[in-house]
Parts: C-alpha cells; sequence; structure tokens
C-alpha cells in the first residue's frame, strides 16, 4: 500500500502535503485542505501540478469521489496554490471561489508567471517555466464565485467557513477560521523560518498590519488550531512565536537595504537584492525583487530613500 499523503486530521479537516521541488526540496512542502460538513465538501487551495498524483490518492484514502467536491476555496493566486485548478474543475465540476483582486491571474496561467517573475527588468534572466508555470497544470480553473472579508461558508452539521482576509504577501490573500472547531487556515501570510527565500510581500506596511490583524484574531477568537499551506498545525500561542518572528525577517529584509543603501550610495536595485538575500542566507530569485521593490516605493513616501542615475540612496 502506498505511503499516506494525509499528513493531518482533525475534526473536519484533512490535509494533503505536496512536496516542494528546486531549492525547496527537503526544506517544506505545501498543503491543501479538504474540509467536510454534512452537506457539502470543500477543498482549501489546490496544489501545485507535480502534486496532482497526491492529491488524487487523497480523494481515494479519504473515500472522495471527485463528483462530491463542491467547493474549491482558493487563499490566493500563487503557483503554489492553484496548479490542479483546472483538473479539479475538469473533473469534478467544483465552483471556484476566491478573492476578486488577483482573479485575472488565477484565470491565465501566462499571465499569472509574468506579473510576479518577470514585474521588473531585473526580474528577466528568471524562467517563467522554471517554479512558474510548470507548478501549474496545462488548463486553468479561473475564479467562478469571489469571496470577501467576514463572509461565511456553511458547508452543513455547523461546519462553517468564515473567511479572513490576510493581505501583504499577495494583495489578494485569504483564509479561512472554521467556527466550531475554532481552527484557523492560512497560506502564506506567517512563512516559516526554514523557508529557503527572502520574505515575499507586496507591501510592508500592509504585511505588518495583518500581523498585527493575525495576532489579535488568535486571542479575539479564542482560535484552538492553525493550519498552514507551508508548516506543521501549531497552537494559537506556537502561531504568535510565528508572528514575532516573521515581524523580526521583515524588519531584517529593511535593515539589510538600509545599511547597504548606506554603504554603498547608488547601488543598483538588482544588487541591493543580491545583498539582503545573502545577509540572511537566503536564495538570490525573483521573489526577493518584489519585496525589495515594495520596501523601496514605502521609504521613497517616506522621503527615507531616492533613486539618482539608475541607482538607490538613502537620504533618511
Amino acid at each position: 500500500m502506498a505511503k499516506s499523503v494525509i499528513s493531518h486530521q482533525s475534526g473536519p479537516f484533512s490535509v494533503v502535503s505536496m512536496g516542494l521541488p528546486g531549492d525547496h526540496e527537503g526544506k517544506t512542502a505545501t498543503r491543501v485542505f479538504f474540509v467536510r460538513g454534512a452537506d457539502k465538501i470543500a477543498l482549501i487551495d489546490s496544489g501545485l501540478y507535480g502534486g496532482l498524483g497526491d492529491l488524487q490518492q487523497a480523494f481515494e484514502e479519504l473515500g472522495i469521489a471527485h463528483g462530491d467536491l463542491d467547493l474549491l476555496l482558493l487563499t490566493h493566486e500563487h503557483m503554489d496554490h492553484v496548479g490542479n485548478n483546472g483538473w479539479l474543475k475538469a473533473e469534478t465540476g467544483c465552483t471556484i471561489m476566491g478573492h476578486e483582486a488577483r482573479a485575472d491571474r488565477v484565470a491565465d496561467n501566462m499571465l499569472n508567471a509574468k506579473a510576479i517573475v518577470h514585474a521588473f527588468p531585473e526580474g528577466e534572466n528568471f524562467s517563467l517555466e522554471e517554479e512558474y508555470l510548470d507548478w501549474m497544470g496545462p488548463t486553468e480553473g479561473p475564479i467562478e464565485s469571489f469571496v470577501k472579508d467576514g463572509d461565511v461558508i456553511d458547508l452543513g452539521g455547523g461546519v462553517e467557513l468564515e473567511v479572513v482576509e490576510v493581505l501583504g504577501h499577495s494583495m489578494a490573500e485569504i483564509g479561512f477560521f472554521e467556527r466550531s472547531t475554532r481552527t484557523l487556515v492560512i497560506a502564506d501570510p506567517l512563512l516559516p523560518p526554514f523557508n529557503p527565500v527572502l520574505y515575499l510581500y507586496e507591501e510592508p506596511n500592509v504585511m505588518r498590519a495583518t500581523f498585527d490583524k493575525i495576532e489579535r484574531f488568535l486571542s479575539e477568537r479564542d482560535v484552538q488550531a492553525v493550519l498552514f499551506a507551508h508548516d506543521e498545525v501549531k497552537t494559537a500561542a506556537e502561531t504568535v512565536d510565528l508572528v514575532n518572528d516573521c515581524r523580526r525577517r521583515v524588519n531584517k529584509v529593511e535593515a539589510s537595504m538600509v545599511t547597504h543603501m548606506k554603504a554603498n550610495p547608488g547601488i543598483s536595485f538588482a544588487e541591493l537584492r543580491d545583498k539582503c538575500c545573502d545577509d540572511q542566507d537566503m536564495v538570490r530569485e525573483w521573489r526577493a525583487l518584489v519585496s525589495i521593490d515594495a520596501s523601496l516605493k514605502d521609504f521613497v513616501a517616506k522621503g527615507l530613500a531616492e533613486q539618482r542615475d539608475g541607482g538607490w540612496h538613502y537620504v533618511g
């Protein structure tokens, strides 16, 4: 019998783990979450295309017929969370639900890849195929129904998923809070410390506000367990520790930027990315460009940095 792909089960949840290749191999996985109510079955995220076999095995292990899946709920548009959308839609007929803000990217794999991997000229040397397009299946599964912060998805039998907006890593990211078990499911607003890439955020102030929001939510809603896409199940107290570590890592990115702009007036965008990655022993790759650009824009807005003759200067 094949090794089980179900890494955790509690209450209405069954968690499926899919290993990540490349720089992530052996360090982290991505996870998708089956949620069973009395009336409907939902799957949170579809994972990456390389994990399709694991997803197919999970249906068999859990005794869920393809046609019994009612809903596919997306946390955000990134490749390792939407990679099997097309297969799921074709095989199950499920309704795909998610945030409206990045629906265009979910509907178009090439747009999805270009919008983040080739967002800047300095990133055009990175392949769209490797670790983006090849993590998504050949057919897309567009979002058909939009949800927003505070919406409730009733699966029946007291199993209710409340939508929780957690922006910053993606400006269209949501999580889900299952009310009966007080379980919070989130994907990437809190990234594990063993992640081999620089912390990815699209807006540092929004990212920090989301850290604060998660910490408040854990206390105010008496959260009993947190399920993560790239980490093990945690208690609320363990999650608060992770929140603090995430704050520290984002702060470290910006502290490194200041240090290197001061030490190297006129430093290029790509050089700044490289030095910040090296400071945290992270891979020099396209995700880091997004974070560095986001913080540079914030520095400029606050009068702390400016670009002259193609280089960056700290003026704070």
